[in-house]
């Protein structure tokens, strides 16, 4: 499995997160750091998979993956200008609303513009 494959299969864990369940959000955790080591080893470029291949996960709704990427990129990759713009979007798009996670989203992004 590359490392693209096992981070869209980090994300599904998460995606099936049970936050009354201590193992549940025990693993959860745990997947969210290997999330942001592939997401690191990737924009250090110590592996085959290159950075334009995990920019291809913002295409992908499917259980927020578009989400997870982009706030990977904009945390851990060095990146061009066009594929942070699209990151951002869709954060934006996250921080849109009032519930609890566009809140969250908000935060993220007014501690992201401080930077």
């Amino acid at each position: 499995m590359n490392l693209i494959q096992e981070y869209i299969e980090l994300i599904k864990t998460c995606a099936l997160t049970d936050y009354g369940d201590k193992k549940s959000v025990k693993l959860h955790n745990k997947s969210v750091g290997k999330m942001y080591e592939i997401a690191e080893k990737i924009g250090y470029e110590q592996t085959k998979e290159t950075i334009e291949d995990f920019a291809n996960l913002l295409e992908i709704n499917e259980n927020k993956t578009n989400v997870w990427a982009a706030v990977h990129i904009l945390e851990r990759i060095p990146t061009h200008k066009i594929i942070e713009e699209k990151a951002l979007r869709i954060i934006k798009q996250q921080a849109d609303g009032e519930s609890a996670e566009a809140m969250g989203f908000k935060i993220w992004l007014d501690n992201y513009k401080r930077k």
